[in-house]
C-alpha cells in the first residue's frame, strides 16, 4: 500500500544500520520492514549503511523490498577484524615441518586471535564509527531531518547516533536488536569486554531520549541496572511482514520434513536434537527413517553435518547453509515441523530470536528447545507448539511422536487455518510494531 500525497506532515529519520539489504543476516529484516512502512506512516527514512561487500552474505532480492521513497547511503568502513579471520581461515595450522616452523605458526595465530579479542571490544565495527558520522554531518548539513534512529548490533553504530545528535540537536532513539550487558553468547568475555560494554550501555542510556528493547525480560533486566531512566525503556518486539509472508507459496515435500533457520553460535547449539533424534529414530521401524528429513539453513549449519556423520544421521541431516529469505521463508511453510533452539543458560531466558516469528506466520507446528522465559512465553499463545527442556530425551520423543503422527493425519486444525488467513491482525505484525515506532519518534522532543 502505497500513499500518493503525504502532505507538509511528512518528516524525516536518519537511520544508521550497520545490517541493511542486500547484507541477509537476521538482523537485516527488522530495520527493513521498519523502512518499507514508515513512508506511510508520515515518516521517511535515510539510511547510511556500510557498503556492499562480497565477504558478506547477501541476498539482493531484499532490496526489492525497500520503498523508493527510501535513501541509501553506504560508506566505506576498516574491518580488520574480518581480514584476520578470512586469513586465519585460509593459513591452516601445518602438521609438518620443523618443531620451529610449527612453533611459529601456532605463535602467530595465537597473535592474531589476541588481536580478534581486542578488535571485539566492544565489536569489530567499530572502526565504522567515524565515517557513518562524516556521511551523517554531510546529511545533516544538506537536509532536515527529525529524529535519528540506530539499531544494534553492532552496538558501537550507537556513538554515530549520540554523536549527530549532539551536532544537529535532534531526538536520538536507540534500538537494540540484541542487548550489551546480559547478551548470552558473550559470556566469555574477558573483564576489559565486560568493563567496555558496560559503559558503552550507561552512555547510550544517559544520552538517548528512548532505548527500544524487544523483549520483557530485558526491559526488566535495564529497568533493574537505572530505576531513574525506566520510562525511556520500552519494548517494540520482532515480528514478520504479512504481505512478504502471504505471497511466498510453500515448498512441496516428499518426507515428513523438519526445518531449522538460524545460525548455532555460543549456547545455542543442535547437539541434543540431534542426539535425541538418533534415540528416536532407533526406536522406530526402517520405514519410519526413510520417511523423515531434517534441514537446516543458516550460518554455522555445516557444521551440524560432521554431527549428523558421527551419530550416523547422515542420510536423514542435512545442511544447506545461507540460502535466500525467500527461499527459506517456502521451505519454512512447505515443513511439517519447525525447529526452535535456544540456549540454556541464565540470560537465554530473555532471548526472542526473529525467526520464532515467520515460524508462527507460516502456521506450522514449532518444536521449541527453550528454557522458560519470554519465547515460551510468547509461544503459549500458539497452540501448535511442543516444549522441550534441553536434554528431557523423553519429552523430545514424545513431541516428535506426536508431531509426526500429526503428520501422517495430514490435518491442520480449522482454527490455525482461520489464523494464517489473518495474519495483518496478529500482535506481531509489522504494521502493529510499526505504529508504535512512529508514536516514539512523534513525541520525541526536539520533534518540529
Amino acid at each position: 500500500m502505497r500513499i500518493q500525497d503525504r502532505g507538509n506532515n511528512t518528516r524525516k529519520v536518519l537511520i544508521i544500520a550497520y545490517s541493511f539489504p542486500p547484507m541477509a543476516y537476521a538482523g537485516t529484516h527488522r530495520t527493513l520492514r521498519f523502512c518499507r512502512y514508515l513512508p506511510d506512516n508520515g515518516w521517511i527514512p535515510t539510511v547510511i549503511t556500510i557498503r556492499e561487500s562480497n565477504g558478506l552474505h547477501n541476498d539482493y532480492n531484499l532490496l526489492k523490498r525497500v520503498p523508493r521513497d527510501v535513501e541509501i547511503h553506504r560508506t566505506n568502513t576498516i574491518d580488520i577484524w574480518r581480514s584476520i579471520i578470512k586469513r586465519m581461515v585460509n593459513e591452516p595450522e601445518s602438521r609438518n615441518g620443523s618443531r620451529v616452523k610449527a612453533f611459529l605458526e601456532k605463535t602467530k595465530r595465537a597473535v592474531r586471535s589476541a588481536a580478534l579479542n581486542l578488535l571485539s571490544i566492544p565489536d569489530h565495527m567499530l572502526l565504522w564509527v567515524p565515517f557513518a558520522v562524516a556521511k551523517g554531518i554531510d546529511l545533516i548539513r544538506n537536509d532536515r531531518y527529525d529524529v535519528i534512529y540506530t539499531t544494534s548490533p553492532p552496538h558501537s553504530e550507537h556513538l554515530i547516533g549520540m554523536i549527530l545528535s549532539k551536532i544537529s540537536g535532534k531526538s536520538w532513539i536507540a534500538d537494540f536488536r540484541d542487548p550489551i550487558v546480559d547478551n548470552f553468547c558473550l559470556k566469555d568475555l574477558s573483564r576489559l569486554g565486560i568493563m567496555v560494554n558496560e559503559l558503552l550501555e550507561r552512555v547510550i542510556v544517559r544520552n538517548a531520549e528512548k532505548i527500544i528493547l524487544v523483549s520483557d525480560y530485558h526491559h526488566e533486566k535495564m529497568t533493574e541496572r537505572y530505576p531513574s531512566a525506566r520510562k525511556k525503556f520500552i519494548v517494540i518486539k520482532n515480528g514478520f511482514d504479512p504481505d512478504v509472508v502471504a505471497k511466498i507459496e510453500a515448498e512441496r515435500f516428499d518426507k515428513f520434513t523438519i526445518v531449522y533457520s538460524g545460525s548455532f553460535y555460543g549456547t545455542l547449539t543442535p547437539d541434543f536434537f540431534l542426539q535425541g533424534l538418533r534415540q528416536w529414530i532407533e526406536m522406530k521401524d526402517r520405514s519410519v527413517r526413510n520417511d523423515i528429513q531434517v534441514l537446516f539453513y543458516g550460518l554455522g549449519s555445516k557444521k551440524v553435518e560432521l554431527l549428523a556423520r558421527q551419530l550416523g544421521l547422515e542420510d536423514i541431516v542435512k545442511a544447506g547453509g545461507f540460502i535466500p529469505h525467500e527461499e527459506i521463508m517456502k521451505k519454512q511453510k512447505g515443513a511439517d515441523l519447525l525447529l526452535l533452539i535456544i540456549g540454556f543458560d541464565e540470560k537465554s531466558k530473555g532471548v526472542v530470536t526473529s525467526k520464532l516469528f515467520e515460524y508462527i506466520a507460516a502456521g506450522i507446528p514449532i518444536l521449541a528447545i527453550i528454557p522458560e522465559g519470554d519465547a515460551l512465553n510468547i509461544l503459549k499463545d500458539y497452540p501448535r507448539h511442543y516444549h522441550v527442556l534441553n536434554n528431557d530425551y523423553d519429552c523430545l520423543a514424545r513431541s516428535l511422536d506426536g508431531a509426526y503422527e500429526e503428520y501422517l493425519r495430514k490435518v491442520r486444525a480449522p482454527e490455525e487455518r482461520e489464523r494464517a488467513n489473518h495474519l495483518e491482525e496478529s500482535q506481531f505484525s509489522i504494521h502493529m510494531q510499526v505504529r508504535d515506532l512512529v508514536d516514539i519518534f512523534n513525541s520525541a522532543e526536539h520533534v518540529n
